[in-house]
């Protein structure tokens, strides 16, 4: 059965239950009125018993009357006789048959037991009948045809019974009413799911309106796609940059190849500045592909999100920054460092703060003179490195984190173009930002934040 079905049949299931119920319960409490209205007759009937009766007059005195309307049992003002503790019956003697004198109205007459009320058929008559004690060794009971408080009730029991089955009826059509409505938010969600499984289509929207749990569901269902649709068009970006940085360094692999192939008798000292070249191509395309791979990695981590990986610790950053600046001064021996690094912990991925760290300074040692300065500081949170290089053009500022960017005066320096936008996409997922600003004086300034930092003290 499909879940509109089960919704439907729960639904009805519900509405008719209810109806029968109420139905139920209104005839029983209209039962229960009617009897108890009946015995409340029968108890002012045995209370207003006439003297004779009480003195145990014979049967004259209860009523002897020879008319048609005494000659049948239970009369309209209630039927009396009296039963002995020896099980005689005192009656009218125009009746041609009393009340049975069971064994409990024997009992009754004797003293062994209380009032009580019975239902018994007499001739064919419905009788409601009191039992009540008189004096020592005599009990009274009084007793009235309900025949009629029968007929009404079989009556309003065939009218409540045609309408708890108008109300299963009725229970059917409101359930798949109600259905229709409460599923038509999924049925949307059900047809976009449906259509982009199909289409692939990721633009896509579902229309949202309320803040229920459905609306919350549909809107959690679009910001979904919105990042599927964002992280395949920068997978699709990705590749198209990645192949057309990649088509340079191997054609020109592929020429240089070729020339070594067509020419075995290359003078040698022309045959070492092409192998040079050659070498120095392959390692240039090895650095390419590294920070390829770094990237799409990357990207992966801030698809997933940076919560949820197992490598996150409570990380020195100012630790991270000294070990990083002693490796650039190795491979950098002519640019100085100079550095302020105050104590800070963040949350993240060492290895990732790491790399991202180092391409900041990369990118400073690649644009500062052999005996220029690199200024490193760590503070508040935020790693700042400033370079006193020729800086950056303000119109190339905004597109510096931009994958395989590269300013016109960045054309000839060797690299990937990839490594600021590792160092964004480092700082993306670990929830912090960085940014590029020309450096007064003269220079560029890289300011690398991380959320959730804090200083302390350290011994």
């Amino acid at each position: 059965m499909s879940f509109r079905g089960r919704i439907i049949l729960a639904a009805a299931a519900a509405f008719a239950v209810a109806v029968v119920a109420a139905s139920a319960l209104g005839f029983l409490g209209v039962r229960a009125a009617l009897r108890n209205d009946v015995d409340a007759g029968l108890r002012a009937r045995v209370a207003r018993a006439p003297d004779a009766v009480a003195a145990g007059v014979p049967s004259a005195t209860l009523g002897d009357d020879p008319s048609p309307q005494r000659r049948r049992l239970a009369p309209p003002d209630a039927y009396l006789q009296l039963v002995n503790a020896d099980g005689t019956v005192v009656k009218p003697s125009a009746e041609p048959s009393g009340l049975p004198a069971s064994a409990r109205a024997r009992a009754v007459a004797a003293g062994t037991a209380r009032t009580y009320f019975s239902d018994a058929y007499v001739n064919g008559t419905h009788l409601r009948i009191i039992t009540a004690p008189l004096r020592p060794g005599v009990a009274i009971q009084a007793a009235r045809s309900i025949d009629e408080l029968d007929s009404t009730l079989h009556h309003l029991g065939a009218v409540l019974a045609l309408v708890a089955a108008g109300g299963v009826a009725l229970a059917g059509a409101l359930g798949w009413a109600v259905a229709r409505t409460a599923l038509r938010p999924v049925t949307r969600l059900s047809d976009t799911i449906e259509h982009v499984a199909t289409t692939q289509d990721l633009s896509r929207r579902i229309e949202v309106s309320g803040d229920d749990e459905l609306a919350r569901l549909a809107r959690r269902f679009n910001e979904m796609l919105a990042a599927l649709e964002a992280s395949r068009r920068a997978q699709r970006q990705l590749v198209a940059d990645a192949s057309h940085e990649l088509r340079t360094p191997l054609t020109s692999l592929r020429t240089n190849i070729e020339v070594l192939a067509r020419n075995a008798e290359m003078p040698a000292d022309e045959r070492e500045s092409l192998l040079g070249d050659l070498v120095g191509q392959l390692e240039d395309l090895t650095v390419l592909v590294a920070d390829l791979v770094d990237l799409a990695r990357e990207e992966e981590r801030l698809a997933a999100g940076l919560a949820a990986d197992d490598d996150l610790e409570e990380v020195r950053l100012d630790a991270v920054v000294e070990r990083a600046v002693e490796r650039a001064r190795r491979h950098a021996p002519l640019v100085q460092f100079t550095t302020a690094l105050e104590p800070v912990v963040v949350h993240g991925v060492p290895e990732r703060l790491d790399r991202a760290v180092a391409n900041l300074l990369d990118n400073a040692m690649k644009w500062s003179p052999p005996g220029q300065v690199v200024e490193v500081r760590v503070a508040d949170g935020e790693v700042v490195v400033r370079d006193h290089g020729p800086g950056i053009d303000r119109a190339d500022l905004p597109f510096v984190f931009d994958r395989f960017y590269r300013a016109p005066a960045a054309r000839g320096v060797p690299g990937s173009g990839l490594g600021l936008a590792i160092v964004r996409q480092v700082a993306e997922a670990h929830g912090g930002m960085v940014t590029a600003e020309v450096a007064e004086g003269g220079g560029t300034l890289l300011r690398f934040s991380l959320r959730g930092a804090h200083t302390a003290a350290f011994t």
